[in-house]
């Protein structure tokens, strides 16, 4: 197996801890977007002789997308590989999808072969996930359960959360969730953890308001509660309406009222313009931050800090609000949480 330093600093540092009977990785992205698809990088997190992972900037889209003249993720690497960008040359192939906003780790097949193993992993629900969020909203109904429900698409792409038989938005706190529980095929299941944020110091660069009224849509955008998302399903913007179902819209998703941060002109300096602000902090805060799963008797641990550290004074608060609440919640089994608690010691 192989971990990746890799020499694009503008996106990650990447820490390695390797265990006996597991492979793990720790990967630190930093909070920057890339403004066009030529400045784009797509770090190796994690490799072996049949997968890698690699970091996925937020605001590209898996599919090449005719209507915006954009690339998609797998086109923009085959292209990168011809210039000897992507440091592997041989083909890849997909296995999952991460939305088009969301940021973190994606996993990549080398073989066709491979690509069916874990296309059917994931399909029998043998990956663990995690995903990371940020919201502007502070919890009003429940601070963690189940979100169940069928994705049903409603207008402009968007999708809803419903019943089957009441038709409308469903949450269930406490039930258990069983592999059988629905037979619908866009039924979708998702277990969430939050903890607030109320004493973290925001970044200075975010404008602020003491009494929060919030921007011109009524929806306030400075960070007030961690999301942890453990999804038991793959639904197009299942998290996305998940959060927005229970009352915590991700911070920066526009299209289910998440509102979006607002930052101060005067953190344009001469070194900065105003679009590279507009990247760095005009984002959807949801971020694919660990995967587990076994392979060919290996077990894969893949760690990736979520990039929202611009967002607060200290950067490292963020990651450990985040890892107390993978150990907090999490099944003690987890391989991924034997690696988790020695983060700290590789910095």
């Amino acid at each position: 197996m192989k971990y990746h330093q890799p020499l694009c600093s503008i996106l990650l540092l990447s820490f390695v801890i390797s265990l006996p009977q597991y492979a793990t990785s720790i990967a630190r992205p930093s909070s920057q977007t890339p403004s066009s698809h030529s400045d784009v990088h797509f770090p190796i997190l994690y490799e072996n002789d049949h997968l890698l992972a690699i970091y996925k900037p937020p605001h590209i889209p898996h599919h090449d997308d005719p209507d915006s003249n954009q690339l998609g993720i797998m086109s923009l690497i085959r292209h990168q590989q011809q210039s000897s960008q992507f440091t592997h040359p041989h083909r890849l192939y997909g296995v999952h999808r991460l939305d088009r906003v969301t940021s973190g780790i994606l996993l990549l097949a080398k073989s066709s072969d491979t690509a069916n193993i874990l296309v059917d992993k994931f399909r029998e629900k043998r990956v663990k996930k995690y995903y990371m969020a940020i919201s502007a909203k502070k919890p009003r109904k429940k601070k963690q359960g189940w979100v169940k429900g069928n994705m049903v698409l409603a207008r402009r792409g968007s999708y809803k959360l419903v019943n089957e038989n009441k038709k409308e938005e469903v949450l269930s706190s406490e039930e258990d969730y069983s592999d059988d529980t629905k037979a619908s095929t866009n039924y979708a299941v998702t277990r969430f953890f939050t903890a607030g944020l109320g004493n973290m110091s925001l970044s200075p660069c975010l404008l602020q308001d003491v009494d929060d009224p919030g921007d011109e849509e009524g929806v306030s955008s400075t960070p007030k509660t961690a999301i942890l998302f453990q999804p038991h399903t793959g639904k197009t913007h299942q998290l996305r309406v998940a959060a927005k179902s229970v009352g915590l819209p991700i911070l920066g998703d526009m299209r289910y009222g998440g509102g979006r941060v607002r930052a101060s002109d005067a953190t344009v300096t001469t070194t900065t313009t105003t679009s590279s602000i507009d990247a760095k902090f005009h984002r959807t805060y949801l971020h694919a931050g660990a995967i587990n799963f076994e392979i060919n008797n290996e077990q894969v641990c893949i760690y990736s800090p979520p990039p929202f550290g611009h967002l607060f004074s200290s950067s490292s608060e963020l990651d450990d609000v985040f890892v107390g609440m993978m150990k907090k919640h999490c099944d003690g089994d987890d391989p991924i949480l034997h690696h988790l608690g020695d983060r700290n010691t590789l910095v």
